[in-house]
């Protein structure tokens, strides 16, 4: 009987014995992590190698003989690669293993570590050299490293602004007032969660984030607002990380109360304290949910500025950073006859969309991650089209990596293809992601609408100075008077006639046309979601019943669903049956089951973050929230529906 390290030596030996023409091995060592023993192989790759998967350094081979892999052996592989010091490839690793069902969990986990895991099953024997490389191929090129569903912030996904997220830390360590303004998707969200990556790891400060777009958050007064933010400085004094997010306090106060138990907190706190608002413009007198900060915008910042003022006296640091689209609401001189409380608090700093040459780098190397060997005149040509607005080239690159056959790479991405590919993007997807962006701008920043509207026909030196400077800084436009890429020119050429001048502070659709196609488009929608979760459920049940079967747990079916029921509603089902107490869950404890019980459904739904996406998606329910709906709105929460439907499709 071979010990566990002769074992984990002949895992390291099916993959290193068979490439010779691959890899040549410089060292082999064996640790322990977590109670589990691993054997690793340091491989340096051939020429053709590094060329092929577009690496430059040496790459970590991890053996592992468990039969059922865990997520702790990527913990263990992404920790060796920081111990490497700049050695081990950061952005590929190798694990070889026994587990039937590894392959597709190594990879998905890889994906949220931000790493691309090729797996190889030694229950499956490597037969030679070119099979060998027949295997690393088809893995490392199915991933899409392009795309990304939401905000990033590790080093392996965020690109371009790492310089600008350290000294905007470095300053909200020392009691200065930030912004970070800029269209939907830009990036606004990522870099605030560098700059809380940045924070937690050099600066000693007492963090509290409030994300404005939350609806217990919009839907507060100034007051509950204030006390919601002194209840979350004291909980995040308490947390040894020194961060919290904003914990929405419900109970009553007057406004010279909650005034004082917040500035009490502040003073209370010896580190600097430093208050995040994200969204922003959800609590401002041009909200699209909430009529409250019409009046409740004034007293809340009259209130916030006297802190922050009383602050720089009293030797307590106070920082501010304020992200959103626009400022408008901090530049009017008054709101409703009353001087405006905000007006200069906030300075105008935008996040502009990046410098071309960080773009190219970023695409061209996602592209070899892929087996794309992306042109720097390809490469340009995509950052131009999409404005080198980030989120918007990766998604361009995404389509791109999609539509090139995985067989035949790594293969070259020349120019000619390039454009076809980068025209079709954006008629197919890129239009619609652009649309959103626009139409949000336009709603919250009517000015923007004119000016963008002059640029289009050619009028831009109609428009002042300072509007159209700010128009450039969104990114909308170009020094030379023109629209900033080819999706902004399609996004703003679609959405034509279908919005109308600014009027009264906002932009609002044409009301007879669209408010019908509104209303019949929310009437498919619904009927296709109740369809979906209808079958959702059913298949949601079987899955678990059947495993709890297997296991002798079938007593336990009830309770495994109860548990995952809002603790508020559960006293009211204690006595149902498990498939009734299947029909009363909503949609988020149903989604919440499946992501739980992932190794259930990833035969399903394949990808666990894709699946996260799409359901925060569709339980956004437009027939049910306050919340706006455009038609990129609409166009998005379809795709999500589809996602989904032809995922359990495969069923039958």
């Amino acid at each position: 009987m071979p010990t566990i390290k002769e074992h984990l030596e002949g895992l390291l030996n099916s993959v290193t014995g068979n490439c010779k023409g691959l890899f040549s091995e410089s060292q082999r060592y064996h640790k322990q992590f977590e109670k589990g023993k691993y054997a690793c192989a340091v491989l340096r790759p051939t020429r053709r190698m590094r060329s092929n998967i577009g690496v430059n350094r040496e790459l970590l081979l991890v053996a592992s003989n468990f039969k059922d892999q865990q997520q702790r052996i990527l913990k263990f592989v992404m920790q060796e690669i920081q111990k490497s010091q700049g050695r081990f490839e950061n952005t590929i690793a190798m694990i070889v293993h026994l587990d039937g069902d590894g392959n597709q969990k190594l990879r998905n986990w890889g994906r949220e570590f931000g790493i691309s895991i090729i797996a190889i099953n030694a229950n499956k024997q490597i037969e030679s050299e070119e099979d060998l490389e027949r295997r690393l191929s088809s893995q490392l090129y199915s991933h899409d490293p392009f795309d990304v569903s939401g905000p990033v912030s590790s080093d392996y996904s965020f690109f371009g602004r790492r310089d600008e997220a350290i000294d905007l830390a470095r300053k909200l360590q020392n009691g200065q007032i930030r912004s970070c303004l800029g269209i939907r998707k830009i990036g606004k969200t990522s870099i605030i969660n560098r700059v809380l990556l940045e924070i937690e790891k050099s600066q000693d400060c007492t963090c509290v984030m409030t994300d404005c777009s939350r609806d217990e958050v919009f839907e507060a007064s100034a007051e509950v607002l204030m006390t919601s933010l002194a209840y979350s400085i004291d909980l995040a004094r308490e947390m040894e990380t020194g961060y919290s997010n904003l914990e929405v306090q419900s109970r009553g106060c007057d406004l010279v109360q909650s005034r004082e138990h917040l500035a009490q907190s502040i003073a209370s706190t010896t580190r600097p304290v430093i208050l995040i608002f994200d969204e922003i413009d959800y609590i401002t007198p041009g909200s699209p949910t909430s009529r409250r900060w019409k009046d409740d915008f004034n007293r809340f910042w009259r209130s916030l500025r006297t802190i922050y003022q009383e602050c720089s006296r009293s030797n307590s640091t106070l920082s501010i950073l304020i992200s959103g689209v626009s400022t408008y609401w901090f530049t009017v001189e008054e709101i409703g006859g009353i001087e405006n409380a905000a007006l200069a608090f906030v300075p105008d700093e935008f996040l502009s969309p990046m410098a071309q040459g960080a773009s190219v780098a970023m695409l061209k190397r996602l592209g070899r991650i892929s087996g794309l060997a992306i042109s720097d005149e390809a490469a340009k040509h995509i950052a131009i089209s999409t404005g080198n607005i980030p989120f918007w080239s990766r998604k361009c690159g995404s389509f791109i990596h999609r539509h090139l056959d995985t067989d035949s790479r790594p293969t070259e991405v020349g120019i000619e293809a390039t454009v076809s590919l980068v025209r079709q993007f954006i008629r197919e997807e890129g239009s619609a992601i652009a649309e959103v962006a626009l139409t949000h701008l336009f709603r919250v920043h009517p000015e923007m609408a004119d000016a963008a509207k002059a640029v289009s026909q050619g009028k831009y030196g109609e428009i002042s100075p300072a509007t159209f400077r700010t128009l450039s800084r969104y990114g909308i436009a170009t020094a030379a008077g023109e629209f900033s890429g080819a999706m902004i020119s399609a996004a703003y050429e679609s959405l034509g006639s279908a919005v109308l001048e600014s009027e009264a502070g906002r932009m609002e659709p044409r009301r007879e046309d669209s408010l019908r196609d509104w209303a019949e488009d929310l009437s498919v929608l619904g009927r296709r979601r109740n369809i979906l979760e209808k079958r959702l459920r059913a298949i949601t049940l079987n899955f678990i019943r059947a495993d709890a079967l297997q296991n002798n747990k079938l007593q336990e079916l009830r309770d495994s669903i109860l548990k995952h029921v809002r603790s508020g509603k559960r006293p009211s089902l204690a006595n149902v049956t498990a498939e009734e107490l299947m029909e009363r869950l909503d949609w988020l404890e149903l989604s919440r089951i499946i992501m739980d019980r992932w190794e259930l459904f990833e035969v399903i739904f394949g990808d666990r973050r894709e699946f996260r996406s799409n359901s925060s998606v569709i339980n956004e329910r437009p027939d049910a929230h306050a919340k706006e709906f455009d038609q990129a709105d609409f166009a998005l929460y379809r795709r999500a529906l589809t996602s989904l439907e032809k995922a359990i499709s495969k069923l039958g």
